[in-house]
């Protein structure tokens, strides 16, 4: 008989990571954080080519200056996409968190990448895989994390310059770690669309076909945006019950 207990503990895992964006100024001690980049480095990457590197940022003005440059994609991002949920965003909130890990790409890695997959998707796949290993081993430890990006453009460079990371490393992905603050995150109205559809998931039997695909279970093109307007966490009807949530300044 198959043991599941490492199933049952790998899926309640699973179910209780989520995205927090507001953290107590409790800190973190070294050992944790080494532990969970002790899974992370762990993780499966494309050509086993283990493209990732890790700046832990504990300094509170250098977490100010991070977010402040994180933050700067927003300017003209909310005048191309305003319809866009900009108030659940990650990187206005990254000086909130105790620490911040700075996940490098080795973009000579992609060499051991097939020249017909020779651009950056396999790096970053690799580095996803490694983040989603990161964070549920902060879950496991009683820790919260969220995912910020950045993908390139001036915010990247002035973080480069700032933690003097050399120009072969990306740096597109941005996870502050801490304690959440569990009394602000049900307070902040901004958040209320994270709280309320963030841990719902549709149903196992929706998403797996069996053999071939079942047409029959194929979403509409109606049900799918309905689907992205009513489930997801970026595109929301506007409350006239909620503040506007607006990100804090850095």
């Amino acid at each position: 008989m198959t043991d599941s207990s490492g199933y049952d503990n790998l899926r309640r895992l699973a179910a209780q990571r989520r995205s927090v964006r507001r953290f107590t100024s409790e800190p973190v001690a070294h050992e944790l954080i080494e532990m969970i980049l002790d899974i992370a480095r762990l993780a499966p990457s494309a050509g086993n080519s283990q493209p990732w590197e890790f700046v832990v940022v504990e300094d509170a003005e250098t977490r100010r200056r991070i977010a402040r440059a994180a933050t700067s994609l927003f300017r003209e991002a909310r005048k191309r996409d305003p319809s866009f949920n900009w108030s659940i965003a990650v990187q206005p909130y990254l000086l909130r968190a105790p620490v911040l890990i700075v996940v490098l790409g080795d973009r000579r890695m992609m060499a051991a990448y097939p020249s017909i997959l020779r651009g950056n998707v396999l790096l970053r796949q690799s580095l996803a895989n490694c983040i989603y290993g990161l964070q549920l081993a902060a879950t496991s430890l009683g820790l919260s994390t969220a995912w910020g990006t950045l993908q390139g453009g001036r915010p990247e460079e002035e973080i480069r310059a700032l933690l003097g990371v050399p120009d072969n490393f990306t740096i597109d992905h941005i996870v502050p770690v801490g304690y959440s603050d569990e009394q602000e995150m049900a307070c902040a109205a901004a958040l209320g669309p994270a709280r309320e559809r963030g841990p719902r998931r549709r149903p196992l039997d929706s998403v797996v076909h069996w053999g071939r695909y079942d047409v029959t279970k194929m979403r509409s093109d109606e049900a799918a945006r309905d689907f992205i307007w009513a489930e997801s966490v970026t595109r929301v009807v506007p409350d006239p019950d909620r503040t506007s949530g607006a990100a804090p300044p850095v």
